[in-house]
């Protein structure tokens, strides 16, 4: 890993996911993909489940209740390799910029909370599943490994990203901050934890604005919106439409000196764009660099197993590896 600092213009989606339907989520990434890309964006972040949308019937009823929507959700989740990672990958070719965007990820019977990068050839060249689902999401998803914790070394920087309460996690913070991460994917679902609270958006926006002071990170914070549209979709009663109020969306770029260098409206979609010097860092690494000076081996220590963990190991089977451009193209001809 070789330290870089160019300039760059980041983007973040503020996104409406078309709730539990894989085609119209993906077409509607694919646009806003190409869209910023348009608009010469170098790096482009996408809010946590934007395909095929956020669980949110987990905070509305019981496990039993949720059963139908879990089965569409199964459904419409994201294989890899598959026709829509083929058409997520040919978008992010299209644009000419890195994507980071947060799936629900069906591997066998199983689905994980998964962000996905992809290269400005279109490969595939990472993937990040959360950790450790949040209180209700463990009835959806499944628990992710630190080998799957990727910073990707490239022309634009060191990139990397968490979501959602993973921000919350000192250890979590940590280990990033042990990678160089330079530019940073803060993937969340709207801001409403507690519709009940006023303050209930602002505590998101602490832990990614805590995140980019913490290690020195150029933050994108991409959330969705709530919309009358997915409530058709999930909602079965009056009571559970009133736990969701339409927007609440907090997307915004954080500076790593904890200053907000764009944002969003709460209830838009739309892209928001900020041009980044990555040597803006140098100074606040000055002052607090987490994994370096400022850091207490002596006292406190931290170790990260990331080799690969399973509970069944199959012998002579094929790795993980970067999917290309042309493999996925070639693997998701296979699959339609």
């Amino acid at each position: 890993m070789s330290m870089i600092y160019p300039k760059v213009k980041v983007a973040a989606v503020q996104y409406a996911p078309k709730m539990l339907d894989l085609d119209a989520s993906i077409a509607h990434a694919c646009d806003m993909i190409r869209e910023a890309g348009t608009n010469g964006a170098n790096v482009i972040a996408f809010p946590e489940a934007a395909i095929p949308g956020y669980p949110w019937w987990i905070w509305m009823s019981d496990p039993g209740s949720g059963m139908k929507y879990y089965a569409r959700l199964f459904q419409n989740a994201v294989e890899i390799p598959s026709p829509a990672v083929q058409r997520l990958s040919q978008a992010a070719r299209d644009a000419s910029a890195y994507v980071c965007i947060s799936v629900t990820e069906r591997e066998l019977g199983s689905l994980y909370l998964t962000q996905l990068w992809f290269d400005p050839t279109g490969a595939l060249v990472g993937k990040h599943r959360k950790l450790k689902a949040t209180n209700a999401e463990m009835t959806i998803w499944g628990d992710g490994d630190t080998s799957l914790m990727p910073v990707l070394d490239t022309e634009y920087g060191e990139l990397g990203g968490l979501q959602c309460w993973e921000h919350y996690i000192p250890l979590n913070v940590a280990t990033m901050g042990a990678t160089g991460e330079q530019i940073h994917v803060s993937s969340w679902p709207i801001g409403l934890a507690d519709p009940t609270h006023p303050f209930a958006d602002q505590q998101c926006i602490n832990a990614a604005l805590y995140y980019a002071v913490s290690n020195g990170t150029f933050t994108l914070v991409a959330s969705q919106i709530w919309t009358e549209e997915q409530a058709d979709v999930i909602c079965d009663t009056d009571d559970q439409r009133a736990m969701m109020e339409v927007g609440h969306g907090f997307t915004r770029i954080i500076g790593p000196n904890g200053c907000v260098l764009s944002q969003l409206p709460t209830d838009e979609e739309g892209i928001c764009y900020a041009d980044v010097d990555l040597a803006d860092a140098i100074p606040v690494k000055y002052f607090i660099d987490t994994a370096g000076h400022y850091s207490t081996p002596g006292m406190m220590q931290l170790y990260v197993d990331q080799s690969e963990h399973k509970s069944v190991h199959l012998e002579g089977g094929r790795p993980q590896k970067t999917l290309s451009y042309e493999e996925l193209q070639f693997e998701g001809e296979k699959a339609e």
